[in-house]
């Protein structure tokens, strides 16, 4: 799937929008990619400017501080068997922003959170989602394209079985994680 991103911004005498092309999701080949297409440290005030939202785009990671705007597009390509991918891997090669904080999950082998609250919406293909129950016990569910998903700063890991690869828009929205 070739990903283009559309701006528009006001000027003086009307709207003006660029577009231009972000990447093809089917160069990604192994290991989970993410790729932050879009974002503010803090909500801008309107009307936007074209001077600041147009040009060649300065990627600002994957998650912000709170306050942020950030969208991003996860990749998740087929793994063969039931090996788990390695989220060392996959963490070292993200430019994580300035927030979200992840934290990988005592039982290894991808388990994660961090601190956001992401909405995901699954663009193409389909990837299984592993989560920790109440009992101790690890359940999954399967998202297609169509199917939307909200993480609220749970553990998770994603699994994909399909044979193709899986990509999703997500908005990662950074949160204060506190404790009780």
């Amino acid at each position: 799937m070739k990903i283009r991103r559309g701006t528009t911004a006001e000027a003086p005498s009307g709207v003006v929008a660029q577009t231009d092309d972000v990447f093809d999701t089917s160069t990604v080949e192994t290991g989970i990619d993410v790729f932050d297409i879009w974002g503010f440290d803090k909500v801008p005030d309107l009307p936007v400017k074209p001077e600041h939202v147009f040009g060649e785009y300065k990627r600002l990671g994957v998650f912000g501080p709170l306050g942020a705007v950030r969208v991003a597009v996860i990749v998740v390509p087929p793994v063969v068997g039931e090996e788990l991918p390695d989220l060392s891997e996959t963490i070292a090669k993200l430019d994580l922003g300035t927030g979200g904080g992840t934290l990988p999950g005592q039982e290894g082998g991808g388990m994660h959170r961090t601190d956001t609250i992401d909405l995901i919406m699954v663009l193409e293909g389909e990837t299984n989602v592993a989560y920790p129950g109440e009992d101790g016990q690890e359940y999954e569910i399967t998202i297609k394209a169509g199917n939307f998903l909200t993480h609220n700063g749970t553990f998770h890991r994603w699994h994909n079985r399909s044979g193709s690869n899986c990509t999703m828009l997500c908005i990662p929205l950074a949160a204060e994680r506190k404790t009780e």
